[in-house]
């Protein structure tokens, strides 16, 4: 090999190393880790204007409970039935169709729950014993299995308020014998009603028991909210059937352990007096400590606002409301 040749080889070598230096450089310029900086003068200031931003917290506006009444007074019938192609794989909607995974539809709203007698219901829905009104199916399929837990019902429920009621006015369509919508203006299935908390002269009489102020400054509307933990094992209505507890219309100055058609536990049958806002707020804050052995699952509402709205809230629930005040 003779010298030309040899510093053609280096050559090549040597621009092969710095083209690979390059462009090696080149991409991580581009491409790679920011540079470390070092802090500025300023840090610390810069850092307390981030944390202040950072810090300001989201505020959750929590959704408002539509009566039934409301909704189905606008309900969309077209697209109840296109809702209806949800529950099509299970159920049938025709007049003597047949039972699939889920029961033939034709008349249920208004119809006994657990009515069709060609139909294997699982225990939980055959011993509901209660009538599918409008309020009935709209906590149903709001959520099957929190308002019948360990039926056979796979389907999660329809969430949107409207969606639903469009779906149960169309259903009612599907009977021999529709039923009328209930009035929008005298729902008394609603868990919103205020108009009955309290009484006209509430204002001008003092208040000095704190957990009374609490209850009745509340709002009944936020403590119908609050309730809906609590509509898997118990009703709200007129009539409302027992589940795993019991209806709770006229709960409030009531006899304690008095619902009739309702098996109590040995430990609260045991328990004498009556449900004033007093005795529901010691009870609800823990009910198994209040009444130990009690069948009461439900571990409580720690939180005494909350506690105080569902109070609040469950003084609507009667026809002749008692003013808490006046119940001691």
């Amino acid at each position: 090999m003779d010298a030309l040749e040899f510093n053609k080889i280096a050559a090549g070598l040597l621009v092969g190393l710095l083209l690979a230096f390059g462009i090696g450089k080149l991409v991580n310029t581009l491409y790679g880790p920011a540079v470390e900086h070092a802090a500025p003068e300023h840090a610390e200031d810069m850092m307390a204007d981030a944390e202040a931003v950072d810090e300001t917290p989201t505020v959750e506006v929590p959704a408002v409970l539509v009566p039934i009444a409301t909704l189905l007074a606008s309900a969309d019938l077209a697209n109840g039935e296109k809702q209806f192609r949800k529950c099509k794989s299970c159920h049938s909607v025709e007049a003597g169709g047949r039972d699939g995974q889920g029961p033939n539809l034709y008349g249920v709203v208004g119809a006994p729950q657990g009515h069709r007698d060609t139909f294997n219901y699982s225990d939980v829905i055959a011993g509901l014993g209660g009538t599918w009104t409008f309020e009935e199916l709209s906590l149903y399929i709001t959520d099957p299995k929190g308002y019948a837990p360990g039926n056979k019902m796979v389907f999660k429920g329809i969430s949107d308020d409207e969606d639903r009621a469009d779906l149960i006015a169309w259903l009612n369509t599907q009977s021999d014998a529709p039923l009328a919508l209930p009035d929008d203006a005298a729902d008394d299935t609603s868990l919103d009603d205020t108009s009955m908390l309290e009484p006209s002269d509430a204002e001008d009489r003092p208040i000095e028991d704190p957990v009374l102020a609490l209850i009745t400054g509340a709002s009944a509307e936020e403590g119908g909210r609050v309730a809906r933990a609590c509509r898997a094992c118990h009703t709200f209505t007129p009539g409302g059937a027992n589940r795993v507890g019991p209806n709770l219309w006229n709960m409030v100055d009531r006899n304690i352990a008095s619902v009739k058609g309702y098996t109590y536990s040995d430990a609260l049958d045991a328990e004498s007096g009556t449900w004033t806002w007093r005795r529901l707020w010691t009870y609800l804050e823990n009910p198994r400590m209040d009444v130990p052995g009690g069948k009461m699952g439900f571990r409580g509402i720690a939180d005494e606002e909350d506690r105080a709205a569902v109070i609040a809230w469950m003084g609507t629930l009667s026809n002749d409301p008692s003013p808490f005040a006046r119940i001691e």
